[in-house]
């Protein structure tokens, strides 16, 4: 991994480490994982060995869990989001099933903490910090729309002293086995983003129900992602989140969209690595003019993933340095993704037929790296973001 930034030696070691436990663990089990559309069966015992306790995405609250000593932790880039981007990728280099068992990756406790009172942070949020939750999911997403949350048809009305949630969600990331999820549902029918609250579903509350456990995706099968019905839930009113505010509801966004490219740039750096291995072992079967041609093609495409690497980095350091950057976040997704993309689905075709076996992870990994263009906004929806920021709103009617 090439690094336009000098990272301790503390760090260093700890990504080592990563990198051993992913390939090492992780990987083996991953044909298992994407066949079942679930984590081993072994999977407590794989967590065990694993060098750091929570998963990278949930750094920025918990540090990586393996030390409390604020000393090693300022070692450790901080114990924040770079460290945590820089693990992701090294844990995605082995598979993603691996990060993706690890507690702590909980958009919904972000969207507590982002959203929450004092009292709904301590209780909800801090109680994965404290074990007493292990996975929390958003709800966002239904049948007919995924990021535009104004068009949202799940509805909560207020009854006395409660509120009464009815509706269905789709694509809910760890939906089916979430301790908590913090749902998006509209207030006042037609009022569009106006009014749009969250509120926490306990995975015990009566009328939550599970429709579909996991979707049957092409990629990532390692994350599930449930359908959920809602028939009047009746929830007191300190399950609603006070914020309205739209800027606060994206910010979560904008803090996870780096550890996508993050997730991508381990993964096709994965395949390539393993790629590039597999053509040395069958070196004789190629001309010495092919031979140079694959061989600069591999340099170009180890320097593509360095580029976008140091744009996934410096969004996490900027957040690091206080709030996550929307414009940053955009920018290190938008253009990572069509990258990551090209040099997995090179990997492939460099191992021609063999490429595309289930003999090899390569073909899995390019289906895996298809879904990071979907989750968390599209590459289209990206470019609009960042020429918004730079030109403005007027840059979406062009």
């Amino acid at each position: 991994m090439a690094l336009a930034m000098d990272i301790s030696t503390e760090t260093r070691n700890l990504l080592a480490d990563v990198h051993e436990w992913a390939v090492t663990h992780v990987r083996p089990r991953a044909r298992e994982v994407d066949d079942n559309c679930a984590f081993p069966a072994d999977t407590d015992e794989v967590l065990a060995v694993c060098p750091v306790r929570h998963s990278p995405l949930d750094f920025r609250y918990s540090g990586p869990g393996h030390t409390d000593d604020p000393e090693v932790l300022r070692k450790l880039e901080g114990g924040g989001d770079l460290l945590g981007l820089l693990v992701m990728e090294e844990m995605a280099y082995g598979d993603g099933w691996g990060w993706q068992a690890l507690p702590g990756n909980n958009l919904g406790e972000r969207a507590v903490r982002l959203l929450g009172s004092p009292e709904q942070i301590d209780k909800w949020a801090d109680g994965t910090l404290r074990g007493e939750y292990k996975f929390t999911s958003i709800c966002m997403t239904e049948e007919h729309c995924g990021s535009d949350l104004s068009q949202i048809r799940t509805n909560v009305a207020r009854d006395g002293d409660q509120w009464v949630l009815n509706g269905q969600k789709r694509f809910i990331s760890l939906g089916a086995i979430s301790d908590y999820l913090v749902v998006f549902a509209q207030t006042d029918p037609g009022s569009g983003l106006a009014g749009i609250r969250a509120f926490i579903v306990d995975r015990n509350d009566p009328g939550l129900s599970v429709v579909k456990r996991a979707e049957d995706k092409m990629g990532t099968r390692w994350y599930p992602q449930a359908q959920l019905q809602f028939d009047n839930i009746r929830l007191d009113d300190d399950r609603r989140l006070p914020s309205d505010n739209f800027g606060e509801i994206m910010a979560i966004m904008n803090g996870t969209r780096p550890y996508c490219a993050a997730i991508g740039i381990g993964t096709a750096r994965g395949a390539l690595d393993y790629a590039w291995s597999w053509v040395k072992e069958h070196e004789k079967g190629y001309s010495s003019k092919r031979w140079d041609l694959l061989e600069d093609q591999v340099k170009e495409m180890r320097h593509g993933l360095d580029r976008v690497r140091n744009l996934v980095l410096r969004a996490g350091w900027r957040h690091d340095l206080g709030t996550a950057d929307g414009t940053f976040a955009h920018v290190a997704k938008g253009h990572a993704v069509p990258v990551i993309e090209a040099v997995t689905f090179r990997a492939m075709q460099m191992m021609g037929p063999a490429g595309s076996s289930k003999e090899h992870l390569v073909e899995k990994w390019h289906r895996d790296v298809k879904f990071l263009d979907i989750t968390e906004g599209t590459n289209q929806m990206h470019r609009i973001g960042v020429s918004r920021a730079y030109i403005g709103r007027m840059a979406s009617k062009a």
